[in-house]
């Protein structure tokens, strides 16, 4: 690595340590577990990066609200770390970026659905919305506005999205839903990122490629369990939920998983080989809902990828690993908020709430 690329690390990881040394530490997350209502809870975080919920929530009394600043906080922190670097490396944040643009074009086309398919009002809804550009220039009034779905196409032209959205019709998504159409979209920025990621040099493209691999697997395997197994997917339509990357879709655990009848899939045999205490988990839980085995499933898996990220953490710093890791971090944590609000907003108990922390 040449001494340009390690002072630009190392310029990035003073700002993002100084970051990370500012994000709630396990004493604190536990002070907020045992809040009992917003109030509380808000002004727990009064003395954190996250104290602008309170003037938000005194002002609005509104749970939506806080939710919509904590989105637009998310896209600021990535932003911030984009103009920090310069090149492919700053190409590379834009493309994980990304993923928070394909979160709200998600929620924008849900709003156009229910508007022109279910024909229900939005109005209130769509204020809620992160309406400025992420990382592309999307009109996103537009295509919550639109009144066929070729406005959406148009709207969308000359995006990383133009030809996933032309790849369906009206019909297919009034027949089916936006399921499948979602699930292309998050292919599309996969697809994109990795290929963008294969420009960084040696050491950061291998590393990067490595944590992508595995958020795949990961990822893929929670849907597998989720979609093939909970809510019986059909082995085509489960084929095309799958994330490209990693190397589950080349064993055979995959294989005889999707192939075996819908009824006698087993989730414990899909992960027995790679997670061991995972499947005798999940043995144990054999009386437990399909619900509760998923979200076991689930919980597993990303605790697993929580400790690879601290261990990358303290790993190499001069390495595009400490940017992978500070937003992870980021993201955990604002999940951790975002399920608490909910949580004490609907009435959940501390142990419900627990269980859906991660």
């Amino acid at each position: 690595m040449s001494f340009r690329a390690l002072g630009r690390y190392a310029f990035i990881q003073a700002k993002l340590r100084t970051r990370i040394g500012l994000m709630l530490d396990d004493q604190q997350i536990e002070q907020l577990m045992r809040s009992q209502t917003l109030e509380e809870l808000l002004h727990a975080l009064q003395q954190t990066p996250y104290a602008p919920l309170m003037e938000i929530y005194d002002q609005s009394g509104d749970v939506q609200r806080l939710e919509a600043w904590l989105f637009a906080r998310n896209v600021s922190l990535h932003q911030d770390v984009t103009e920090l670097l310069s090149g492919v490396h700053s190409d590379a944040v834009a493309a994980l970026t990304r993923k928070l643009e394909v979160e709200n074009l998600k929620s924008v086309l849900r709003l156009w659905f229910s508007n022109t398919v279910k024909h229900q009002n939005i109005d209130y809804r769509f204020g809620y919305l992160y309406q400025q550009p992420i990382v592309g220039d999307i009109d996103w009034t537009q295509i919550v506005n639109a009144q066929q779905y070729e406005e959406i196409v148009t709207a969308l032209t000359g995006t990383l999205y133009e030809e996933t959205i032309r790849q369906f019709t009206l019909q297919q998504i009034t027949t089916d839903g936006l399921f499948f159409l979602e699930t292309a979209l998050d292919r599309t920025w996969m697809h994109q990122l990795r290929n963008v990621v294969l420009h960084l040099n040696r050491e950061d493209r291998d590393l990067a490629l490595s944590v992508l691999d595995r958020d795949v697997d990961l990822k893929n395997s929670i849907n597998l369990v989720r979609f093939g197994w909970m809510y019986q997917l059909e082995e085509d339509q489960l084929r095309t939920l799958m994330l490209e990357g990693g190397s589950l879709q080349q064993t055979r655990e995959f294989e005889q998983y999707l192939k075996s009848p819908i009824a006698k899939r087993s989730p414990q045999q899909l992960v027995a080989k790679r997670f061991p205490d995972l499947a005798k988990q999940l043995k144990e839980m054999d009386k437990a809902t399909p619900e509760e085995q998923t979200r076991a499933v689930q919980q597993y898996l990303f605790t697993i990828r929580r400790r690879s990220f601290q261990v990358m953490l303290r790993g190499n710093p001069f390495t595009f690993g400490i940017i992978l890791a500070y937003f992870f971090l980021e993201e955990r944590q604002d999940a951790l908020i975002r399920t608490l609000i909910n949580g004490i907003h609907y009435g959940w108990s501390t142990e419900t709430i627990r269980e859906f922390v991660i």
